[in-house]
C-alpha cells in the first residue's frame, strides 16, 4: 500500500485509539507483540475493504491472520475497536500524505479544492484504502467526524478570509461527505480524475463561489492556471 506497511497500519491504529505504541526497536517480545497487532490490522483492513465492515466478523479476522480468536481479545477488547483502529489509520494517513502541501496553501478555497480532490485521488490509487471507506460511510459514523475535521478546518479560514458566503453548518458538512463519497466510489468504478475536479467544484459552489470561480480555485490549488480565454468567456 500507499507507503503504510503493516507495522505502519498498526502503529496509527494505536495512535487513532490513543494507545501508545512502542518503538519497533525493543525487546524480541514486544516486536512480536507489535507484529501480532499489525497482523490483525492488516487481516481486518483487506477483509472489511472487500466484503464491508458490517459483514465481517471477530472469528474471521482471527483466521484471516492466522490467530486464535482468543489472541484477538488480547489486542482489542472487541470488534468496534479494530473497526476504529483501522478506519482512523487510513484517515489520519491520508490526510498526513496531503498536510504539507494542504497547509502551504494561504487561500482557504484554495485549501477545500485540493482536500477534496486529493483526499478522492488518494483512496482511487489504494483501492482498500477507498473500498473502506465507502464502507466505513455508512457502516461507522465516527469516520464522518475524523474526515469533517480538515474540511472544518479549511472552510473555517476561508470564511474568516471573505472567501465563503455560505455558514459552516451541518448540511455544508453532509453535503462535503457525500461529495467525497460520491466520487471515492466513482473512481474505484473505472470513472476518471475529472471526477475528482467536479467533487473539488461542486463543493466550492456549495459554499458560495461562482462556476467561474469555482474552476480558477480548483486549477490554482494544483498548480495549474486557466488560460486568458477561459478567464474572459467566464467558463
Amino acid at each position: 500500500m500507499r507507503g503504510m506497511s503493516t507495522f505502519a497500519i498498526a502503529a496509527s491504529a494505536d495512535y487513532g485509539s490513543g494507545v501508545a505504541t512502542k518503538s519497533v526497536r525493543q525487546s524480541r517480545g514486544g516486536s512480536k507483540r507489535e507484529r501480532t497487532r499489525a497482523r490483525l490490522t492488516q487481516a481486518a483492513l483487506e477483509l472489511m475493504s472487500e466484503r464491508g465492515i458490517n459483514a465481517t466478523s471477530v472469528s474471521e479476522i482471527a483466521a484471516a491472520a492466522e490467530l486464535a480468536n482468543g489472541t484477538f481479545y488480547i489486542y482489542f477488547k472487541d470488534k468496534a475497536e479494530i473497526v476504529s483502529s483501522v478506519c482512523r489509520a487510513v484517515t489520519l494517513a491520508m490526510h498526513n500524505e496531503m498536510s504539507s502541501a494542504r497547509l502551504s496553501l494561504e487561500d482557504g478555497a484554495a485549501r477545500v479544492a485540493f482536500g477534496t480532490r486529493q483526499f478522492i485521488e488518494i483512496a482511487a490509487a489504494e483501492p482498500l484504502w477507498g473500498r473502506l471507506l465507502v464502507s466505513a460511510f455508512t457502516e461507522f459514523e465516527a469516520i464522518k467526524e475524523d474526515i469533517a475535521h480538515y474540511m472544518r478546518l479549511d472552510v473555517a479560514l476561508g470564511i474568516k478570509q471573505g472567501r465563503f458566503t455560505e455558514p459552516l453548518d451541518e448540511f455544508v458538512i453532509d453535503a462535503h461527505l457525500a461529495l467525497l463519497r460520491a466520487g471515492v466510489s466513482a473512481r474505484l468504478e473505472g470513472s476518471g480524475p475529472d471526477v475528482s475536479d467536479r467533487a473539488a467544484e461542486y463543493q466550492l459552489r456549495i459554499l458560495g463561489l461562482s462556476v467561474a470561480e469555482s474552476r480558477q480555485v480548483r486549477l490554482a490549488s494544483e498548480g495549474e492556471s486557466v488560460s486568458r480565454d477561459d478567464r474572459s468567456s467566464g467558463k
